[in-house]
């Protein structure tokens, strides 16, 4: 006999990259728990294939992901490195390019161990502006990261905020890093192992690459996630919003509601005043589908053109076990 169980919700933050905002209370972050990736000269091809990344690897989709957005690449010698630690080096120059910052100017940080001609020193320095990384007199920049730190500074790039209480086996309230590992386990990012963290543990490459590509692509994070394909004005003064349930789980979940914030832009569109149910919608384990949903007149703040659109949201589900 099947049993129900029922889901905390899962509420998170606009799936549009955010400019960071610096943060006094940083800590100095050190390792990350998900991989590092060496840094990418431009948008890789599709069809590159790495030979210790076969079809059947569990993080195939979220590296080729991050290989075509020119964010990762592999080694010269065809391989990925999926088990390699990730550098604190290296992952400044990922996380640089996945918010989008790697261009911009900043000051210099003043670690003394990374000098102006630094691989990484423009990534270091633009994160270190945004608080991103915490000010000191060394980066130690071929530290492996942990992923303690990897909370920290893909929390702090992505502007997450704790969403509900997480609780890790391993992770206590008193921790520095408790609010960034709480921010990414209720934002579908970390889920932990067994019920647990694991801060002090160092990350691999894969690992690294599968939280990067969670924190920017929706469908990739675990519980009930949604992207959103288009959305557009209805005459009644309503909007109307197509969009694609993702459920990545080992569980097939119903019930399912949703509270959605529209932005096109820096612009909030439309706001939910109360969740909306998808009745009789029942997504398979690690399945997906595509549903509408509705602002109603009231709840449509402005009406600019429907482009460039992101979402905030909540969501709740039950699940059968």
């Amino acid at each position: 006999m099947k049993r129900i169980l029922y889901s905390l919700f899962a509420a998170v933050l606009t799936i549009a990259l955010l400019i960071p905002v610096a943060s006094p209370s940083a800590a100095v972050v050190e390792n990350n728990s998900s991989g590092t990736a060496v840094q990418s000269n431009g948008t890789s091809s599709a069809a590159v294939r790495f030979s210790d990344v076969p079809a059947s690897f569990w993080a195939n989709d979220e590296i080729d992901y991050l290989v075509q957005k020119g964010i990762i690449q592999g080694y010269k010698n065809g391989k990925f490195g999926t088990n390699d630690s990730v550098k604190r080096e290296h992952a400044a120059i990922i996380l640089a390019k996945a918010l989008g910052i790697q261009n911009e100017s900043a000051p210099n940080p003043g670690f003394r161990d990374i000098p102006t001609s630094h691989p990484a020193y423009k990534s270091i320095a633009v994160l270190t502006k945004y608080g991103i990384f915490s000010k000191a007199n060394y980066f130690n920049p071929s530290g492996k990261l942990k992923r303690s730190q990897m909370a920290k500074i893909i929390a702090e790039g992505f502007n997450m905020k704790p969403a509900y209480v997480v609780s890790f086996k391993d992770v206590k309230s008193t921790d520095w890093f408790y609010q960034y590992a709480s921010a990414l386990g209720s934002a579908g990012i970390a889920s932990g192992s067994n019920g647990y963290f694991m801060p002090y543990s160092e990350i691999n490459r894969t690992e690294f690459s599968v939280f990067i590509a969670r924190a920017l692509e929706a469908k990739f994070r675990t519980g009930v996630q949604v992207g959103i394909k288009s959305a557009v004005h209805e005459a009644d003064g309503r909007i109307k919003m197509t969009l694609i349930l993702y459920n990545n789980s080992r569980n097939k979940v119903f019930n399912i509601k949703g509270q959605y914030t529209l932005h096109a832009g820096n612009t909030i569109v439309a706001d939910m005043t109360s969740p909306r149910s998808f009745d009789n919608i029942v997504i398979g384990a690690n399945q997906q589908k595509t549903v509408t949903a509705y602002f109603a007149r009231i709840e449509v703040k402005q009406r600019p053109a429907l482009q460039n659109l992101s979402l905030d949201y909540e969501h709740s589900w039950s699940y059968y076990q």
